[in-house]
Parts: structure tokens; C-alpha cells; sequence
């Protein structure tokens, strides 16, 4: 597999343009901020965009990427909501992520395939321990990311796909194109983007990136968290905390840092240490 150490590096600028707007994880993250309270710490915190609505909702906020152009794009976020005195950036790969400063955490935070991005299951499991070795005792840890389920996969790997078109201000329009291949024997995504940048008056401007993310399956995530010391996992397979099962789109993850009382009297890792939003 190819070292493509900064994939975001000449993509950042594009970045928002597809995500910025996408809210649909944004208020769950919020409502347990609500009910763990911080300091919160965000893995691959990327351009900020779930940075700044909790340090706007109060929270004081770590985020961790290994990517200068997409930390320059969160500081940036961050000075335009006015909220920079709640939100700490960490130049850091996210495997050593317990090193980062504002901690210990009450919640950890992996966002819309955060850990993807880390394309071998050692290294998937060193951000998690990293993450258990940043929080505090009541800590809880938030995963989001993709069920690989078959049909999905087979509908990632469907060919040149034109995934959105945006016209900016000036004229200019900017279309992104992907392509996909996926790797079942180390459970790779290759993922190869092309920017095109038209101008009014017809020139052309492509940038290309190439990265790799490492899906994960539900069964063997609960294994990752249990190596690296959580406890009392819990999957869904929505931002509405539906029940994760074989159509679900999502695989979304919480577990936590200490058993509840009950749970370690029952030897149980199944139990509710709280209430989660509703």
C-alpha cells in the first residue's frame, strides 16, 4: 500500500464544500456532551466542523489530526465563531492521541470514519487505548462509522461516480469525481478523488488525492474495544440510536471507561452506566 501521508494536504480547501453542512451527527454528539460533560476530546477533528458547535454549546474542546491544512481550516472555523478560547487544536497522529493537551477527557469523540483513516487493525487499536489512557474515569467514548455490509460495499466499488457540484461565488464551478476499490483481505477502501475546477470561461483545474481507510466490522470493533479496556459496549446503527442490524447504515458505537456498579456485580459488560439521548 502506497505511504500517502497527507491525503487532506491539497483537498483541504474543497473539504467543506461536501461536509460543512452535513448535521445529522451533530446533535447526538451534543446531547451526550450534555449528559458526560468535558473536556471532550475529538479524533481526527478535521476542519472543526463538530468543534465548534460544542464549544458553542460550552464545552471545552481537544481536537487531534495529523493534517496542518485541515487544523488551519478548524483554527480558521473557530476565530470566525469566536469560540478559540474553548477549543484546543493538537498537530498529532491520533494513535497517540493520550498525549494530547486539555486532558483527561470525560468524552472521546471518532466522527464520520475517524478511525478509518488508520488503515491496520493495530494501529486502529493503539488510537483506542490511546483514547482509554486520555480519559477520565466516567468517560465514554463515541465511534461513528460505516457498516460494511456487503451491498454496501459492492455499491462503493460501482465505477467513476460524480459525488456533488457547487458554483461558487465567482462563476467557477467545482465538481468532485471518486473512484473505489475495495481490498476484502485487509479490509482497505482505495478511495482516488478528482477536483475539477471550471471557470467561467472554460479552463480547467483538476486537483487529485488518493487515501485508504480500513472498514471495520461490528463484531470485531467490540473485540478492539475490549483489548484496548473499555467496557459495556453498545452498537446502533443510526444517529437516531436505532437498533444496528444487517440494513443499517451506520455503525455507531459508545462504551465506556468504568463498569457500572450493577455490571460488576453481574460480571456483566452489558449494563447501562447512563442514560443516553433520546
Amino acid at each position: 500500500m502506497p505511504d500517502i501521508s497527507e491525503p487532506y494536504g491539497v483537498i483541504a480547501e474543497f473539504y467543506d464544500l461536501e461536509h460543512a453542512g452535513f448535521r445529522e451527527d451533530v446533535d447526538l454528539f451534543l446531547s451526550f456532551a450534555d449528559i458526560v460533560g468535558g473536556p471532550i476530546l475529538e479524533m481526527g477533528c478535521g476542519s472543526g466542523r463538530v468543534l465548534v458547535p460544542l464549544a458553542q454549546a460550552g464545552h471545552d474542546v481537544t481536537g487531534v489530526d495529523r493534517s496542518p491544512a485541515m487544523l488551519k481550516r478548524a483554527a480558521a472555523a473557530a476565530l470566525e465563531s469566536a469560540v478559540t478560547d474553548r477549543i484546543t487544536l493538537s498537530e498529532r497522529d491520533i494513535a497517540d492521541a493520550q498525549h494530547a493537551p486539555g486532558g483527561p477527557f470525560g468524552l472521546v469523540i471518532f466522527s464520520l470514519n475517524a478511525l478509518m483513516h488508520l488503515p491496520t487493525s493495530q494501529a486502529q487499536i493503539r488510537a483506542l487505548q490511546a483514547a482509554f489512557a486520555a480519559m477520565d474515569p466516567r468517560g465514554q467514548l463515541i465511534i461513528d462509522t460505516l457498516n460494511p455490509s456487503p451491498q454496501h460495499l459492492t455499491e462503493l466499488e460501482d465505477g467513476l461516480i460524480l459525488e456533488g457540484s457547487w458554483t461558487q461565488p465567482d462563476g467557477t464551478t467545482i465538481d468532485k469525481w471518486s473512484l473505489r476499490r475495495i481490498h476484502p483481505a485487509n479490509q482497505l477502501i482505495e478511495t482516488t478523488f478528482w477536483y475539477d475546477q471550471v471557470s467561467p470561461d472554460g479552463r480547467l483545474q483538476r486537483t487529485r488525492s488518493q487515501l485508504f481507510l480500513r472498514y471495520v466490522h461490528a463484531a470485531e470493533l467490540e473485540l478492539m474495544l475490549r483489548l484496548a479496556g473499555f467496557c459495556e459496549t453498545k452498537i446502533y446503527g443510526s444517529y437516531d440510536l436505532d437498533p444496528y442490524d444487517d440494513e443499517s447504515d451506520r455503525l455507531f458505537l459508545t462504551s465506556e471507561v468504568t463498569p457500572s456498579s450493577a455490571s460488576s456485580r453481574l460480571g456483566s459488560r452489558d449494563g447501562d452506566t447512563r442514560s443516553v439521548p433520546p
